[in-house]
């Protein structure tokens, strides 16, 4: 029996994939909404980073508040003996018309010994470092001599000399001040005798008379009481300038033209000591007014300006700083640079987990984590306020990590897989934190992480087909 013949079944037409699923299954797709991601992350760290400026504006401010009822910095200058003499200028039509000029005398030797008390003060949740101490000065003073500048004996005003101290912030004085001059206990007042060398100061009459040729020095000394916040320097007026301070201030700043010759630093606070010599600096041990000349000790004539003099002066002080350490304010800013590579990291492990694993998330689900690595910002910032920076680090860190690694046990669909994670950002967190507490080694700590991060990230995709978005052979 002849059977028909059986017709050839048609093949299978083949369903084309839609285009938008292979659009948003590729590979590169994926990774420029990572990057969009990323870049709108951006938005939210700027205004944190705009809150933490705030923040440190008005911290600032609370600093100069205290200081203007405590005491701000202090600069001590001097002590300089202020001679009045006259000058006698004749005009064309014969006219003789007289003024008086200052003359200025520094001290051949000058020493300051005292003890620096650090005190920290609150304006509401702001804190600042300020300062007690009692400084114990003496000097030795050369006769004044003026026959280098050919001024007549009887045009010296001796009966109006003063010895003057310049102290820029008096309400930081505590405590009676009092002149020894060669033995005799003389009274200190307020206000400048020399307001080309600064404004504010103690002033004290002082009986000189005409050098008698013996070549005795003047001896000098006073104890000051004196308040002030964050620095205290000194004015080097001696051929040779000797200060020594101590304090149970552990982290000093030596600021200003010349480091201590000597210091040591511990826990238990810090000594200094330096030892100046005046050719070290750049104006001399004796002057007249500003514009009629000035004459260096060797007697020779420079001329110098008011503003030249006074940058010269100014410009050869030193001393030490109280400052705190670092404060949250500032290492929260610090760790506000590392943002970017937090969410890049952790970004980038959920990547892998989708190449990797048969995983899909969603951009919300990226930008979900991203918002909580945000928060952790904001979070030290406000808890760093009302507490230890290291608490206030650990609580923060502690609370992202635990968020983000909860919600990743639920969209990763694996809680060893969220535990990878959580110990992948516990990691960073502590790592970030030995990058704060290590100011000097920051540099070299970041770079040799970041080196070791690109490494591994290079291992880990070694295999990965970037093209097909799966492993190489799978």
């Amino acid at each position: 029996m002849n059977m028909p013949p059986i017709p050839p079944i048609p093949p299978l037409a083949r369903t084309p994939r839609p285009i938008g699923r292979s659009l948003r299954d590729s590979v590169l797709f994926r990774l420029g909404i990572i990057g969009v991601l990323v870049l709108v992350l951006l938005i939210p760290l700027s205004r944190v980073k705009g809150l933490v400026s705030e923040r440190l504006f008005r911290a600032d401010g609370a600093k100069k508040e205290i200081a203007s009822i405590w005491g701000g910095r202090q600069e001590i200058g001097g002590p300089v003996i202020v001679v009045p003499y006259r000058v006698r200028t004749t005009n064309a039509k014969g006219v003789v018309r007289e003024e008086e000029h200052k003359a200025r005398f520094l001290p051949d030797s000058l020493e300051f010994t005292g003890k620096v008390v650090p005190e920290r003060r609150y304006r509401g949740i702001f804190e600042t470092v300020v300062y007690r101490v009692q400084l114990h000065v003496e000097a030795a003073f050369p006769p004044p001599d003026f026959g280098t500048w050919s001024i007549p004996p009887e045009d010296v005003r001796w009966e109006k000399a003063v010895l003057a101290v310049g102290i820029p912030d008096l309400r930081g004085i505590r405590g009676d001040a009092r002149l020894q001059w060669d033995g005799r206990s003389l009274p200190f007042a307020g206000g400048s005798a020399d307001t080309a060398l600064w404004c504010s100061g103690l002033t004290a009459a002082v009986p000189l008379a005409a050098p008698s040729g013996d070549g005795v020095s003047h001896r000098v000394s006073f104890d000051l009481g004196l308040q002030g916040s964050e620095e205290l320097r000194f004015l080097p007026f001696g051929r040779e300038t000797i200060v020594k301070l101590h304090s149970p201030w552990p982290s000093p700043s030596f600021v200003g033209a010349f480091l201590p010759e000597k210091r040591t630093t511990s826990e238990r606070g810090f000594e200094a000591g330096w030892r100046i010599s005046w050719l070290g600096r750049s104006y001399p041990q004796q002057w007249r007014d500003p514009g009629i000349g000035v004459v260096a000790g060797d007697g020779g004539a420079i001329g110098a300006s008011s503003d030249a003099l006074l940058a010269a002066v100014r410009g050869s002080a030193f001393g030490v700083g109280l400052y705190l350490p670092a404060d949250a304010y500032q290492k929260t800013e610090r760790s506000l640079k590392y943002a970017i590579l937090f969410v890049v990291l952790t970004f980038a492990t959920f990547f892998l987990y989708e190449v990797l694993a048969p995983v899909e998330l969603h951009p919300v689900q990226y930008l979900l984590v991203g918002a909580a690595i945000c928060l952790f910002y904001l979070l030290l910032l406000s808890i760093s306020e009302q507490a230890p920076f290291p608490l206030a680090y650990a609580i923060s860190s502690a609370a992202i990590v635990v968020l983000i690694s909860g919600y990743s046990a639920a969209i990763l669909r694996g809680r060893l897989r969220a535990l990878v994670l959580g110990g992948l950002l516990g990691l960073l967190y502590g790592y970030l934190y030995v990058l704060l507490q290590a100011e000097d080694q920051a540099l070299l700590l970041g770079s040799v992480g970041l080196f070791v991060i690109l490494g591994a990230l290079m291992y880990l995709t070694r295999r990965i087909d970037w093209g097909k978005g799966g492993m190489e052979g799978a």
